[in-house]
């Protein structure tokens, strides 16, 4: 969780957080600072596809 969370300030900070998936959640709550840009569409559908993503894993590695 602290790489994800690192990382998603990283890219925040190099300016790509409205389209990394962990950025998009801070961008959408305002807590990033004034002036940063609000999440892009692409950035939402990134948060869904890894949230599925997760999900699957789960369901296959529990199975098992």
């Amino acid at each position: 969780m602290f790489a994800a969370i690192f990382t998603a300030q990283i890219v925040a900070a190099l300016g790509y957080g409205p389209w990394f998936a962990f950025s998009v959640p801070a961008l959408y709550a305002g807590i990033a600072g004034d002036g940063q840009p609000g999440p892009a569409a692409i950035g939402y559908l990134s948060v869904g596809a890894v949230a599925a993503v997760s999900v699957a894993v789960t369901v296959v590695v529990a199975a098992h």
